[in-house]
């Protein structure tokens, strides 16, 4: 792909046609925006080896499609971010279910109480 990691193309019939680089984005975050954008768009999503392409066609003729198409775009962009926190933090996020959802404490009991050591806590900040 070129310089970017997406391309856009508006077509003849006013279809706007965009190109993601798939090693980029993933498939999932793209339907995601798509399923956002559905009510303003007609859209049709095609995977091709290492790009997917978005057709999106606007629902009514006045619609300002190429803001529309950079909103998308930044749309696609976030929800493939989400997905990236939300793998980063999986652990994290079940261990508080888990322990949500526990009868017995999953954490050390001493840590549970909720008091600092401040003293410590300067001594170790002062040493950094």
């Amino acid at each position: 792909m070129a310089a970017t990691d997406f391309l856009t193309n508006r077509l003849p019939d006013g279809t706007q046609l965009m190109t993601f680089d798939s090693t980029v984005y993933r498939l999932s975050a793209i339907k995601k925006a798509a399923y956002k954008f559905g009510g303003l768009f007609h859209i049709l999503i095609e995977q091709h080896d290492q790009v997917t392409d978005v057709r999106m066609k606007p629902k009514e003729s006045n619609a300002p499609i190429d803001t529309l198409a950079g909103d998308f775009c930044n749309e696609v962009l976030d929800q493939d971010l989400r997905e990236i926190v939300a793998e980063e933090t999986a652990g994290i996020r079940n261990l508080l279910l888990a322990q949500a959802f526990s009868k017995t404490s999953l954490i050390d009991s001493e840590l549970e109480t909720g008091e600092y050591d401040t003293k410590h806590c300067e001594e170790v900040a002062s040493n950094e």
